[in-house]
């Protein structure tokens, strides 16, 4: 069994309104009424069953070696010098308008126009100007998932972070520990809990700042006694477990008594998240107290619950400590009850439930859990869910405090009031704020963390025009000229598009479990006539349109489907069952990745999600499986050589004990047998393959969880292509052939593009050829707060060239130009503290770059 619960379907969430829909109104009731229709399966938040199988079969991965190489792929990029075109710049393209998950916020308690904000996989970002503007402060670091931030209140330029997602949403968003910074952000250290991994909340005493609480919901993966709540009395030097409830349960909230820090409390969940089972709920689902600064706990009744629960949540009222309002979820993964106390938890009473029963917490409650009470006002409660209720006055009904009606995104993570009547809300679709008490709602960030599985570009547009399917956010366009103004163009959470290839404005686009949408110039259709709704999908079903007759298209579910009917499609099934049946759930068993060659009409590949891959002719339906030779895990790719035709590659994605390599394999027998050339890539999970046209097969890119590499002699050597790219996760790359550019769709950080000049790839694709040794370019200071000098020399030339100047998030700041050797003075003052990128260029191509760091 996937879920340890009952197969019962829970429904979805509703589909958040479309603001940004520019395509018709038709299109917007059309596709939120698909979403509607698609249940959520064993109480899972929608994205987990994509999560879940890119481990298959292998359910517990090392996170050690994990660690390691996400920190190997980082200080390669860090340690090389400027080498031959692969350290040119990546452009970010966006979007930054449409957002991601927020998972915490922290307000500069003197001056609210600093802002601090952790996402779930996107970093912590900062605002010192009330919101309009914000930059990373974080990107340094090996783990971007924050759950929690802290300030301390006697010396506000000191903070702590914690890594991790603690809404437990998928692999890889785990963390290491605690940070500190003692300088707002501009520079961090390690305080440890590493092992602990998941850090949900962070408390500094009011009055001893050497008195630290972190609570630690523990690695998901696995049952350990890691688990709990740990103090340190010397500033993180040290920490002691102080609460351990259950090698399953950990610590998900923590409350202190605003008027004696001696109190607190602790609430307790039973969590643990692999790809054998789902455990959400339990007998730990409890909430605690002490009295004494944490040496002594009990668990608290007097009303509360003592059967079985989910997560549970914690509120205490800023005016008087002894007043709490806790929240369970129930079993059955719907919101259960919330139950307030005046004396301090003795005894408790169930909050009128009026209006809390309509299941605005979508089926899956697990993933949120916070209750908040204003401090402005004690008797306006706020539940966070898919939407927000709250309570505004005692005895009256629960009505929505931000949702829908107020054009808020769905998925409500962290809530904090700036005033009466104001205050910041996190969501999946970011950072919204309210002025007048929650009647009104607009965005307040423009930051680029949205969280893509696929990318794709239109042959037919004048300008680059990107596409990317992304997670809770659709399917989007834009490009970097209109980085705050992309717009969607489909629902649901977004997956592949496909381009018709002669027909302008014939386009296909995708929602999840195979909701293929046919849209030609603003008209929209199904795309999924013929395919049997009973077959298994993937959640990332893939399909594609013929490169040799753009009338065929192919698809698969758990068998492989073709159309002969032009636009839209109707599909035939043309094989059988690809996977191995069904072992360990329908949802580990699909097709989960295609491909054709470009050289034979007739051959086709394709990839399950349980390690098969086949290859056949899908008119004459013979097909042969290929697998022998490859390990038995996810197929995260196959790609077909454009070079030659018996030519393929396979990645896969997924770890092993005492097996961490990448899988990428080559088979030159249309895969009647296979050489691995995954070469010196780091240990890390390979999602994506581009094999570059025109270079024998050499030149290749690896889209990893640790950022894009590049081989150019066949695999036998990597490295990391290219700077200003974070290193988190890329599940998706394509190169766009108009603009030479790679596009890279990142799970954090929204689309980035490489310029493929910059290469200088030669004759002999083996090695590259050597770049601009006698051309100097240097920055003074390296360490500066004023201004910096840029220093340009090429003896004997009156080249033109260009230098960058780029912030650590590969959005550039300045250009500035020059013909031969010179000298310019850059004004540096009014950036940010922290490391920036200059980089010098001739005719599209970087030959040198140089880091310099502003400091206050």
């Amino acid at each position: 069994m996937f879920e340890r619960q009952s197969r019962e379907s829970y429904p979805l969430r509703n589909i958040i309104v479309l603001a940004l829909v520019v395509l018709g109104s038709f299109a917007v009731v059309f596709f939120q009424q698909k979403k509607k229709q698609i249940p959520a399966q064993n109480g899972l938040k929608p994205s987990e069953q994509f999560y879940a199988m890119r481990d298959y079969p292998d359910f517990r991965p090392d996170v050690a070696m994990y660690t390691l190489a996400l920190r190997q792929a980082r200080e390669a990029v860090q340690q090389r010098g400027p080498q031959n075109g692969i350290s040119a710049p990546w452009q970010l393209e966006g979007p930054a308008n449409i957002g991601a998950r927020v998972n915490c916020i922290a307000v500069h308690p003197v001056n609210q126009n600093i802002i601090y904000l952790g996402y779930s996989g996107g970093g912590i970002w900062k605002t010192t100007d009330g919101g309009a503007n914000w930059f990373p402060i974080f990107d340094d670091q090996t783990f971007l998932a924050i759950s929690d931030i802290a300030i301390d209140q006697q010396n506000q330029n000191v903070l702590y972070a914690g890594t991790g997602d603690l809404n437990i949403s998928g692999y890889p968003f785990i963390g290491n520990g605690v940070w500190k910074s003692t300088n707002a952000g501009a520079t961090w250290e390690h305080l440890g809990l590493e092992v602990q991994s998941i850090i949900s909340r962070i408390i500094i005493h009011p009055t001893d700042p050497n008195t630290l609480f972190a609570a630690s919901t523990g690695i998901p993966f696995e049952a350990n006694n890691d688990r709990g709540l740990y103090r340190s009395i010397n500033g993180g030097q040290n920490w002691e477990q102080i609460l351990f409830v259950s090698e399953q349960a950990g610590i998900i909230d923590l409350e202190m008594d605003p008027q004696n820090p001696d109190v607190l409390y602790a609430a307790s969940w039973d969590r643990i998240r692999n790809n054998q089972q789902s455990i959400v709920s339990g007998p730990n689902g409890r909430i605690w107290k002490t009295i004494d600064g944490g040496d002594n706990w009990v668990m608290l009744t007097g009303g509360l619950p003592e059967v079985n629960m989910c997560r549970p949540g914690i509120a205490i009222d800023a005016a008087n400590g002894q007043h709490l309002v806790v929240t369970f979820a129930g079993v059955n993964l719907q919101f259960e009850n919330a139950y307030e106390t005046f004396n301090g938890g003795l005894s408790w009473e169930i909050m009128d439930n009026q209006n809390l029963n309509d299941g605005f917490q979508g089926g899956f409650a697990w993933y949120f859990g916070k209750v908040v009470i204003n401090p402005y006002d004690a008797e306006d409660v706020w539940i966070l869910g898919v939407q927000t209720k709250r309570r505004s006055q005692n005895g009256l009904p629960w009505t929505e405090g931000a949702g829908f009606a107020q054009d808020v995104h769905a998925d409500h993570h962290a809530l904090v009031f700036l005033g009466p009547g104001e205050a910041l809300l996190g969501t999946d679709g970011g950072l919204y704020k309210t002025t007048d008490n929650g009647a009104t709602w607009i965005k307040h960030e423009n930051i680029p963390c949205t969280q893509f599985y696929r990318v794709a570009w239109d042959p037919h547009s004048d300008v680059p025009a990107y596409y990317g399917g992304s997670q809770d956010n659709g399917t989007l366009t834009g490009n970097s000229s209109a980085i705050n103004d992309w717009f969607r163009v489909y629902g649901g959470d977004g997956f592949q598009v496909r381009f018709h290839p002669e027909v302008p404005g014939l386009f296909y686009a995708e929602y999840q479990n195979g909701g293929i949408g046919y849209i030609n110039n603003g008209d929209y259709q199904s795309g999924t006539e013929g395919l049997d709704g009973a077959d298994r999908r993937h959640w990332d079903m893939q399909y594609l349109i013929s490169s040799h007759n753009p009338e065929i298209m192919y698809t698969g579910t758990y068998r492989p489907y073709m159309s002969t009917a032009g636009h839209p499609p109707f599909w035939e099934p043309v094989g059988p069952d690809f996977t191995d049946g069904i072992v360990f759930g329908s949802n580990f068993h699909t097709i989960s990745t295609l491909d054709e060659s470009p050289l034979d009409p007739d051959r086709l590949y394709y990839g399950t999600n349980d390690g098969n891959v086949w290859r056949g002719n899908p008119f004459t339906q013979e097909w042969t499986n290929v697998s022998d030779g490859l390990p038995n895990r996810y197929v995260s790719s196959v790609k077909a050589s454009p070079t030659l035709p018996n030519r393929v590659f396979v990645t896969q994605t997924g770890y092993k004990s005492n097996d961490f390599s990448p899988h990428i394999h080559r088979s030159d027998d249309g895969g009647g047998t296979w050489t691995p050339v995954s070469g010196d890539l780091p240990p890390l999970a390979v999602n994506d393959l581009v094999v570059l046209p025109g270079h024998a097969d050499s030149v290749l890119f690896a889209a990893t969880d640790g950022g894009i590499f590049i081989t150019s002699n066949g695999g036998l050597n990597w490295e990391p292509l290219g700077v200003g790219l974070p290193h988190v996760p890329v599940y998706d790359i394509d190169v766009n052939n108009n603009e030479h550019t790679l596009i890279a769709g990142t799970h954090a950080r929204s689309i980035y593009t490489y310029p493929l000049d910059s290469l200088q790839l030669g004759n002999d694709v083996s090695t590259y050829n050597p770049g601009r040794p006698q051309s100097t370019f240097a920055v003074q200071p390296t360490l500066a707060n004023d201004h910096i000098t840029l220093m340009v020399e090429q003896p004997g030339s009156s080249a033109k060239n260009e230098v960058l100047i780029f912030d650590l998030s590969g959005k550039l700041l300045e250009t500035h130009n020059f013909t031969g050797a010179g000298f310019k003075e850059v004004p540096v003052s009014h950036y940010a503290p922290g490391m920036y990128l200059a980089l010098a260029r001739s005719k599209g191509k970087v030959w040198e770059q140089q880091k310099f760091v502003v400091g206050r």
